[in-house]
């Protein structure tokens, strides 16, 4: 397998999309960028957590085409959200069954790809999903999780998207959030993106994620990059919040990603 020929091919395939309008190569790059730290989660993933062979390798190539889907997504819909234009996940799979892809992989092999590619943004998986596949799609959504952190993070720190496309148009307000997402996430489930209101409920959507994670690896790399701390730093100082931020450390403590 050579990554950076794979790595190249996803390089060229989305500055194929940028057009010269400032709007549109934003978010292109955006997505490429996040692309290119989703492998380095993924590869920093499966060093840590002894995930070797065969079984390593397409787990890395699953988080480098994550996303792959992303690119035509925005340039035909000028969105990312999913709702109102099409699953990326499934427009991945399409988008690598057009391409001309490099050597390398068996058939057998690309089909397990593409299937991690069209997995890797379902609300829950199949809990008898096997190896190597299960491997493939656990390392992708907790390497995605991690970057999606950071995106959001930065941005809220610092807009620089006029259309709000990062944050799926959700309203801005300092201090509001969804009773209902508050709720799903205290509760330790999985919170359905059409219950977002507010910005601040996308956050709470990710701390919801930090109960959901595969490999304590990835705990611990938000962790240590303070990206637990950041999110919950930018959310509103309620009894809720508070309780909200007890329970996951309790929960991270739990799984050895806090480090003495």
């Amino acid at each position: 397998m050579s990554l950076a020929t794979h790595t190249q091919l996803v390089r060229e395939f989305a500055e194929s999309h940028l057009t010269g309008e400032e709007n549109n190569d934003y978010h292109i790059r955006l997505k490429l960028d996040h692309t290119m730290r989703v492998l380095d989660n993924g590869l920093a993933i499966v060093a840590d957590e002894r995930i070797t062979g065969r079984t390593g390798e397409l787990a890395a190539m699953a988080a480098l085409y994550h996303d792959i889907g992303r690119f035509p997504q925005f340039t035909r819909y000028r969105t990312f959200k999913d709702a109102d234009s099409v699953n990326h996940g499934r427009m991945g799979v399409l988008t690598l069954r057009r391409l001309d892809l490099p050597g390398g992989f068996t058939t057998e092999e690309w089909r397990l790809i593409r299937a991690a590619v069209g997995l890797h943004n379902v609300k829950d998986l199949n809990p008898a999903l096997t190896n190597p596949l299960a491997a493939m799609v656990n390392v992708t959504r907790d390497a995605d999780k991690i970057d999606i952190f950071t995106v959001i993070l930065d941005y809220l720190a610092s807009p620089r998207s006029p259309d709000r496309v990062v944050l799926l148009q959700l309203e801005e307000d300092p201090a509001r959030y969804t009773p209902a997402v508050m709720d799903a996430v205290l509760s330790g489930g999985s919170c359905d993106y059409s219950l977002l209101r507010f910005e601040k409920d996308f956050l709470l959507l990710m701390t919801g994620w930090l109960f959901s994670l595969t490999y304590a690896t990835s705990a611990r790399l938000l962790l240590e990059r303070g990206l637990v701390a950041r999110t919950f730093g930018m959310l509103p100082s309620t009894p809720e919040v508070e309780a909200l931020e007890a329970k996951v450390m309790d929960h991270l403590r739990a799984r050895g990603a806090v480090r003495s």
